[in-house]
């Protein structure tokens, strides 16, 4: 059985890592080397992965697939089963019909499969501080996430996980997964359920969507952050121009003197290290990790966004580009427009 790999982020090589173990994989097809930039959240080229481990790496250069030189060397693979482990872009149908047995694909979200269709489900997830996680592996076909399923689990987010130990559970399960409904022979049976239920879909985020709303309070402000680390942008705030990327926050509770006094997103204490004290709506935050080239200072009070706008501009960006594509219900309600235009 010929089972190929289609990848090209870091997460996706700890699954091939996992999956080649248990089975014999052919080859990964992965992204040409390119600079790391935030349009592709965690990119990597698999190339130096394939060599190391003595793997046949076939190199695309188009994230779409529509280049016509790619889609020939694809199609010269005697591809099975194809795995998508990383690849946020829908699989042309030419490569879905290529697969004699199937493609497979892996998506979840607080709301399940269906529930939480579309980008960013783990993101979301922490951001609404949602308490568990369900993934499924499904047979691609032409839709965003509409597949038939194959295989669900389910895992815990606790508050100390942030969007890179959610992204290690997924590896773990979805390997897990596909593994397991190899051998049951599910898989090359073809014995999956169809998806029932109303889909709704959680929208794309982009870079300039993670500047923090200072006024929220110090629990909502940490799972922003930690929705956002690394390998993602960041959360980030602004002082004077200069942009403070925040990778790291901790709950600070502490009553300090005269604390309402200080306003939301001042700086209160920076200790000597670099750590800093800031007052959010309600409690405060330390900041352990950042990246910024301002001198900050305490009495800085950094610049706020407004969450409420930033979810209502993150939606009206999704119906103008899906119209038809329901927006998940816990979204519309942050956006105060449950009873209006996305009603």
């Amino acid at each position: 059985m010929k089972i190929y790999i289609l990848n090209t982020v870091e997460i996706g090589l700890d699954i091939t890592d996992f999956l080649k173990k248990e089975l014999n994989i052919s080859g990964i097809i992965g992204l040409s080397k390119r600079e790391k930039t935030d349009a592709i959240s965690g990119y990597v080229y698999c190339g130096d992965y394939a060599e190391k481990n003595n793997i046949e790496f076939i190199e695309v250069n188009s994230y779409t697939l529509n280049n016509e030189e790619d889609k020939a060397k694809i199609l010269g693979l005697d591809i099975d089963i194809l795995i998508v482990a990383g690849w946020q872009r829908l699989i042309p149908q030419w490569l879905i019909n290529h697969c004699k047995i199937c493609a497979i694909g892996s998506h979840g979200s607080a709301y399940g499969i269906t529930g939480g269709r579309g980008r960013s489900p783990q993101n979301w997830a922490l951001i609404l501080g949602k308490k568990e996680f369900f993934i499924s592996i499904f047979k691609i076909d032409s839709g965003i996430d509409s597949g038939q399923i194959i295989d669900t689990e389910k895992y815990v987010l606790n508050e100390f996980d942030d969007i890179k130990t959610s992204y290690y559970k997924v590896c773990c399960l979805m390997s897990n997964m596909v593994i397991k409904n190899i051998r049951n022979n599910n898989i090359l049976s073809q014995n999956f359920t169809e998806q029932d239920g109303e889909a709704n879909y959680l929208p794309q985020r982009t870079p300039e969507d993670g500047q923090i709303d200072w006024s929220k309070n110090n629990f909502e402000i940490y799972n922003f952050i930690r929705a956002l680390t690394k390998p993602y942008p960041g959360a980030h705030s602004l002082y004077n121009g200069e942009k403070i990327i925040i990778w790291k926050a901790r709950i600070f509770d502490l009553n300090i003197h005269n604390e309402k006094s200080y306003a939301n997103g001042e700086i209160i204490k920076l200790f000597n290290n670099g750590d800093f004290l800031i007052k959010t709506g309600e409690g405060l935050l330390l900041i352990e990790e950042y990246d910024t080239n301002a001198a900050l200072k305490e009495g800085f009070i950094l610049e706020s966004a407004d969450f409420k706008r930033q979810i209502n501009n993150i939606i009206e960006r999704h119906y103008k580009k899906y119209p038809d594509l329901k927006v998940s219900g816990d979204l519309i309600k942050l956006s105060g427009n449950e009873v209006n235009q996305y009603s």
